[in-house]
């Protein structure tokens, strides 16, 4: 299966230079650490993506570029606290739902309040109906629907914040296709919003229960927030499979990464 090939990939990008000689051999060779460690959790619990492999494959492509050690899984078992304690940064990449034990929810929220790193991918979104800290405070708004017949559609983002790590390399008018999520609130105010959606590009419509989804001129798709001692980004972009190929959205995704192990400064909500 592609997942298990990409299981397979070794992202040690930290490699010992080969002996020359016997004499060499009889040397130590010191290894030096990866810059890095990321867990890539991606299980569902609600809608399953069929961007997951594509997603898993961009930031395998990031992770080596970077020299950061990846571990790619859908086993929750990694969120208990002797696993976490090996990472600096977890990505939720199209994970959500209900997918955590009391105490793996327990073990990670420790872990980010104590200094390690949030990123959520799109679908990440949706795990905050189920977990209030969550909700309230990595993410910090609920998903609330998205258009729908089509579902994907263009539309034109404004970037806000022209040096986060993020979206540094954005314009300031961001066109492309993606699933537009709306939320039940703006989280302006209390997180570092990165962009915003504007809603004049596209038609929000209303949600499969009537529920309208016009949020209005403040619209959030991507934000930021130093939690604790750890930091939080989520980017409600990543729908498609096309999207991971994208230049443009691989580098907002590893601005995101890098920012949530400490690239950068704590932006002021």
């Amino acid at each position: 299966m592609r997942r298990l090939r990409l299981l397979a990939l070794s992202l040690l990008a930290a490699l010992a230079a080969p002996l020359a000689s016997a004499q060499d051999a009889a040397d130590d060779v010191q290894v030096a650490a990866p810059a890095a460690t990321l867990l890539v959790y991606s299980r569902t619990g609600g809608w399953r993506h069929d961007s997951i492999d594509e997603a898993w494959a961009a930031i395998a492509t990031i992770a080596h570029a970077r020299g950061w050690s990846v571990t790619f899984t859908e086993d929750p078992a990694w969120f208990e606290a002797d696993g976490l304690v090996q990472f600096d940064a977890v990505i939720w990449a199209q994970a959500n739902g209900d997918t955590l034990s009391p105490s793996q929810k327990a073990a990670f929220r420790a872990f980010v309040e104590n200094g390690g790193g949030y990123v959520g991918l799109h679908s990440a979104g949706d795990a905050t109906h189920v977990w209030p800290w969550y909700a309230q405070e990595l993410v910090g708004a609920r998903f609330i629907g998205h258009p729908l017949n089509p579902g994907v559609r263009s539309g034109t983002i404004a970037v806000e914040d022209r040096a986060h790590p993020a979206t540094a390399h954005l314009p300031a008018r961001w066109h492309r296709v993606d699933e537009w999520y709306s939320f039940d609130r703006s989280v302006r105010g209390k997180f570092h919003v990165l962009a915003t959606l504007d809603e004049t590009t596209y038609v929000p419509g209303t949600w499969k229960d009537g529920v309208s989804l016009v949020m209005g001129e403040d619209h959030p798709i991507a934000w930021a927030r130093c939690l604790a001692q750890g930091r939080s980004f989520y980017s409600a972009l990543g729908h498609t499979e096309e999207s991971y190929a994208e230049p443009a959205m691989r580098q907002h995704i590893e601005g995101g990464i890098s920012w949530a192990m400490g690239e950068g400064d704590c932006p002021e909500t």
